[in-house]
């Protein structure tokens, strides 16, 4: 899927960007008779840009400078040859299909409206359900490290009886994305993407201030925006019974407000143009609401299992979901979304499926019954192109 042949891409890992033509690559260890071999130790980049410091081969250079190339090297060190390719700026390993058609997307929000359950409850779709929709294969290249093994220890906590929900993603914390390879077969010819998510903290979307500190958002090919649906002006009360304390700060308008801002600016978007940028707004927890809803509400229905993308399902679920948000007090909202946006979609997602117990913070004793998650997702695929329509 790269674009008019460019070699620029953004790392998945770190999302400077990087030419394709000039990466560094790590030393194999397969040492050359007579050669002291080389020996694993922690590498600085890897320190610096993600906080990892898990001993890994040293990248491959020449009185101290990094070898760059496309298809190799050979270690003046100990005469190991190696087509392991990395980024040369925070020294992650590339997966072999990316190429500058990989798409980035972000998935943002405050603090409390669910972004870590909601990426581990969709880190567990993607790799089961959705994988068995579509006939693909769906993995984490380069195995469970960083924020892809975080998720899957978040889901085998949470998949205990009376298991405790994550604990609240910290300020600064660093952590490499989870990386992901998607691969199916499309009427005999194979289709791959690397796309990558990142789990930032909550207060780093608090404000305009904050937000613009996320040089990410630049990168990205879509943006996934998770609302808590208590922070709505007729929720707040609800909130409260519940023991949740709702922003008096963060409000769904002030958080769309930053994100806008942000994409504006790094994507050099004119003051009378839209954003190109599509945008997929989550309101999550929306079991909560089940309730308030008939059974037969499209909201409540489960997901479509077709092997393409239901865009006629897609977009009724848009219009319930518009209509719920404005009886909530969130027509600005929309009114924002409408001024700002080429393409946006807005979708209810529950990471859980039935309430967990906010005060305690642990998972209903139903367990986890995910709904509607993966659709954001597969909606932004869908509009890339790299997923099938129907409707």
């Amino acid at each position: 899927m790269a674009l008019f042949g460019s070699s620029t891409v953004p790392c998945p890992y770190c999302y400077n960007q990087i030419d394709l033509n000039r990466l560094v690559f790590r030393c194999t260890g397969q040492t050359q008779a007579g050669r002291s071999a080389c020996s694993p130790a922690p590498d600085p980049q890897r320190q610096q840009f993600l906080g990892d410091g898990t001993p890994v081969m040293p990248i491959i250079s020449v009185g101290g400078t990094p070898l760059h190339g496309k298809g190799g090297a050979v270690c003046a060190d100990c005469g190991a040859r190696s087509a392991v390719r990395c980024c040369p700026s925070c020294h992650s390993l590339l997966p072999h299909s990316l190429d500058a058609g990989s798409p980035l997307y972000g998935l943002v929000g405050v603090r409390a409206s669910g972004k870590t359950v909601m990426l581990s409850a969709l880190h567990r779709e993607l790799t089961k359900t959705v994988a068995r929709r579509f006939n693909a294969a769906i993995d984490n290249p380069g195995g469970g490290t960083g924020l892809a093994k975080q998720l899957q220890d978040y889901d085998t906590e949470m998949s205990k009886q009376g298991g405790h929900l994550p604990q609240q993603t910290q300020v600064g914390q660093k952590s490499a994305p989870a990386v992901y390879e998607w691969r199916y077969d499309v009427k005999g010819r194979i289709r791959s993407t690397i796309f990558s998510f990142y789990d930032n903290a909550g207060e780093d979307f608090a404000s305009e201030d904050r937000a613009l500190s996320i040089h990410y958002l630049g990168q990205v090919s879509g943006v996934i925006l998770l609302l808590d649906p208590f922070s709505f002006p007729e929720n707040v009360h609800r909130a409260r019974e519940k023991g949740i304390t709702p922003s008096q700060s963060d409000g769904p308008e002030q958080v769309l407000a930053s994100l806008t801002s942000v994409l504006r600016g790094s994507h050099n978007v004119k003051k009378n143009k839209k954003v190109k940028v599509p945008v997929a707004v989550v309101v999550s927890k929306i079991d909560a609401f089940f309730d308030d809803l008939p059974d037969n509400h499209p909201l409540r229905q489960p997901s479509s299992k077709l092997n393409v993308f239901d865009e006629a399902e897609a977009a009724s679920l848009h219009d319930h979901m518009a209509a719920l948000i404005a009886h909530w007090g969130g027509d600005g909202l929309l009114r924002s979304l409408e001024q700002n946006y080429e393409t946006y979609r807005v979708f209810g997602a529950s990471a859980l499926g039935a309430e967990p117990d906010y005060r305690a913070g642990t998972v209903n004793d139903r367990g986890r019954l995910p709904h509607r998650v993966a659709e954001p997702f597969l909606w932004l695929l869908a509009e890339r192109g790299f997923l099938q329509k129907q409707g």
